[in-house]
């Protein structure tokens, strides 16, 4: 009996609180969504008596926690996993970004003497961080950067012999193979 005086008590004491918060929200549009949560929150103290038929309050907090706790655990998992893909796409790319450097700089030391520079370098890597494709673009020097005599030879023996040596100069350095390194003639595309 004691249960069921303690229950019309809080009972009484929500339907009252709940009425004073209905009469203190001025007409406006949220109107209509503070009277449908207080009448929510009504029917679940209605139901509470329900509610505790079904296990322990103690027992279905324990449950709640445990399940949050599982969900914030996978989704930290799904973080990490996350972070770690991420990741390796930047040191992918870094390394990618330096390789192309390299590659102009080797194909620079390679041309100067033939009065040719490259123009653009890039470099895929794969995900082992081995050689999957260089592109390199080589174009003439610019005029106040080309000096010496061996510029007329190199343009008299002509672009594809001086760019078959870089490729086989890159081929050899980086361990790639032929059909992996495009070279292409032209400065600026």
């Amino acid at each position: 009996m004691n249960t069921f005086v303690k229950y019309i008590q809080n009972f009484f004491a929500l339907f009252l609180l709940l009425m004073v918060v209905r009469q203190l929200i001025p007409n406006g549009r949220l109107k209509k969504y503070i009277y449908f949560f207080t009448e929510l929150v009504f029917v679940i103290g209605i139901l509470q008596p329900l509610f505790s038929l079904f296990g322990d309050d103690a027992d279905l907090l324990d449950k709640i926690r445990y399940e949050t706790f599982t969900e914030n655990l996978s989704e930290a998992s799904r973080d990490v996993s996350r972070m770690e893909f991420l990741q390796n796409d930047y040191y992918r790319k870094e390394y990618e970004d330096a390789a192309a450097l390299d590659v102009l700089s080797t194909a620079d030391g390679y041309l100067d003497p033939f009065g040719l520079a490259g123009k653009r370098a890039s470099v895929e890597l794969t995900e082992n961080y081995e050689v999957k494709k260089i592109v390199l673009t080589v174009g003439e020097k610019e005029e106040d950067d080309t000096e010496g005599m061996f510029v007329e030879q190199g343009k008299a023996q002509g672009s594809k012999v001086v760019l078959d040596g870089l490729k086989q100069k890159l081929m050899q350095y980086y361990g790639a193979e032929e059909e992996q390194i495009q070279i292409s003639y032209g400065g600026e595309r």
